[in-house]
C-alpha cells in the first residue's frame, strides 16, 4: 500500500512540474521580416519564402519592418497579393518611409504602425502616364478597401488629381507623416520598436524571429536590381564584342559571357526567365557565332541571330521600358567599341569577313584583272569557305572568286567555270 502511495505522490509531483511547462510552450512565436532597399523580384522571392516557412512554423504573426523609397510596380502588387493572402496576421512596422511601392505594401497589411518621424506615400507611377496611374491607384483603393481603410485617402498617394478638403489639394501626391496618418485611420499607431508591438496584438512574451535572406536570396536581389542587370548587359555585349574582332579566346569574350551567364542565372531564380529564354539567348549566339566565324559576309544568319539575343534579353527584363533602355545603350556602346577597335587597332578578322579593307596587289599573291580570262578551266582550293564569295588558290594565286552554288566549304577542289570582268565564277568538283 505504502508502495503504490508513493508512486501515486511522484506521479502528482510530476505532473505538477510539468503544467508550467505545457502551459509555456506555444509561446507565441513573430517573424521579423525586413523590407529595405528597392522593391524588386528578389525581395518577392525572399518575402514568398519568408510567409511560407511562418506558416509551416505555426507563426502567431509576421511583421514587415519597412524602410525604401519603392521600385518595381510589378514586384510591389506580387507582394501586396502575397500579403493579403497570407494565413497569418501581417503587421507593418514603418521603419523610416514607405514611399511609392513601399506604401502599397504597408496598406496591404492588417496592423500598420510608424515610427515618430516616419512617412507614407508619394507613390507617383513611372512613366507617368495615364493608363499606369489609373492601375496603381485601383491597387491602392482596393488594398485600402480590403483592410477597412479609407481608399481616396490611400489613391490620393498615386494621382495628383485627386484632392480631399483639409487633407491634400489638387495637383500635388498625398505624403503622410506618422502622426497625420493615426489621426486619418491610415495607421493604428505611434510605436518606436518592434518589442512595442507585440502587446498591441497580444504577443507579450512571444519570440521574435528575425529572418534572414539566404546567399541566394542576396544573390537575386544584386542581380535583379535593375541598374545590376543593366550594367551586366553592357559588359556582356562589349565583351563579347572585343573577343569577336581579336584572335583567339581571351578576358574579353571570358568577362562577356560571365556577365551574360549572372544576368540570366539571377533573374531563373526569381521566375524572371525560364529555360525556354535562355535556350532562345544560346541560339542567337550560336547563329551569331556561325556568321562571324564561319559565313563571309553578313547576311541572314547574323540579324537573325541579332533578334533571337536581344528578344530573349527583352522578355527577361521585368520592366519592359528600363530593358529597351538597357539593351539599346549596351548595343550602342557595343558599336561604338567596335569601331574603336577597328580605328585604332585596324583589320580584325571579323571586319575583313565584312569588308574588303586591303588592296590586293600581285606582291600579295592577287591576280590582276587583266590575267584573269587565263584562269577559266583551271583547277583550285578554297581557301575559305565560300558563301558565295571567298578566296582560292589557282595556280599558286590567291584570287577572290564567287561560287555557281550557294556555299562551297573551305579546303573543297574547285574548277573555275566562267570570268566575267573582275568576277571569277567557280563551282566544286
Amino acid at each position: 500500500m505504502n508502495k503504490y502511495r508513493r508512486l501515486i505522490i511522484i506521479l502528482l509531483i510530476f505532473l505538477f512540474s510539468v503544467t508550467p511547462i505545457l502551459k509555456g510552450a506555444p509561446s507565441d512565436l513573430i517573424y521579423l521580416v525586413k523590407v529595405e532597399g528597392d522593391i524588386d523580384p528578389g525581395l518577392t522571392r525572399f518575402i514568398e519564402k519568408s510567409i511560407k516557412n511562418a506558416e509551416r512554423d505555426g507563426a502567431k504573426a509576421i511583421i514587415f519592418q519597412i524602410s525604401t523609397f519603392g521600385g518595381l510596380v510589378k514586384s510591389a502588387t506580387e507582394i501586396r497579393d502575397l500579403i493579403i493572402d497570407a494565413p497569418l496576421l501581417t503587421v507593418a512596422l514603418v521603419k523610416d518611409r514607405a514611399w511609392s511601392a513601399g506604401a502599397l505594401i504597408t496598406l496591404a497589411c492588417d496592423r500598420i504602425y510608424m515610427t515618430p518621424g516616419s512617412s507614407i506615400g508619394a507613390a507617383e507611377t513611372r512613366p507617368k502616364e495615364e493608363k499606369y496611374i489609373s492601375a496603381f491607384r485601383k491597387e491602392f483603393k482596393a488594398t485600402a478597401e480590403r483592410k477597412g481603410r479609407n481608399p481616396d485617402i490611400a489613391a490620393a498617394m498615386v494621382d495628383a488629381d485627386i484632392e480631399i478638403e483639409g487633407v491634400i489639394e489638387r495637383g500635388k501626391l498625398l505624403t503622410l507623416t506618422a502622426t497625420e496618418a493615426v489621426e486619418l485611420g491610415m495607421a493604428d499607431k505611434r510605436l518606436n520598436t518592434v518589442e512595442e508591438i507585440l502587446p498591441e496584438i497580444e504577443a507579450e512574451g512571444g519570440v521574435v524571429k528575425v529572418i534572414e535572406p539566404s546567399l541566394s536570396d542576396q544573390f537575386a536581389r544584386i542581380i535583379t536590381n535593375s541598374y545590376i542587370s543593366s550594367l551586366l548587359i553592357i559588359i556582356g555585349f562589349i565583351g563579347l564584342v572585343v573577343e569577336a574582332v581579336t584572335l583567339g579566346w581571351g578576358v574579353g569574350g571570358t568577362i562577356g559571357i560571365l556577365s551574360l551567364a549572372l544576368f540570366f542565372s539571377g533573374n531563373l531564380l526569381v521566375g524572371n526567365t525560364n529555360w525556354g529564354l535562355i535556350l532562345l539567348f544560346l541560339a542567337g549566339m550560336i547563329l551569331l557565332g556561325l556568321e562571324f566565324f564561319v559565313v563571309p559576309g553578313f547576311g541572314i544568319t547574323g540579324l537573325t541571330g541579332i533578334v533571337l539575343v536581344v528578344a530573349s534579353l527583352f522578355l527577361t527584363f521585368e520592366n519592359a521600358v528600363l530593358g529597351v533602355y538597357a539593351i539599346s545603350i549596351a548595343l550602342i556602346l557595343a558599336l561604338i567599341t567596335f569601331v574603336f577597335l577597328i580605328r585604332y587597332f585596324g583589320n580584325t578578322r571579323i571586319w575583313n569577313k565584312i569588308a574588303l579593307n586591303a588592296a590586293q596587289t600581285k606582291e600579295d599573291g592577287y591576280l590582276v584583272p587583266g590575267q584573269r580570262k587565263t584562269l577559266i578551266d583551271k583547277e583550285g582550293e578554297a581557301l575559305t569557305p565560300l558563301h558565295p564569295a571567298g578566296t582560292a588558290l589557282i595556280d599558286g594565286e590567291r584570287v577572290d572568286v564567287i561560287s555557281q552554288s550557294s556555299y562551297i566549304p573551305k579546303g573543297s577542289r574547285i574548277k573555275v567555270i566562267k570570268v566575267e570582268g573582275t568576277k571569277v565564277i567557280v563551282r566544286e568538283i
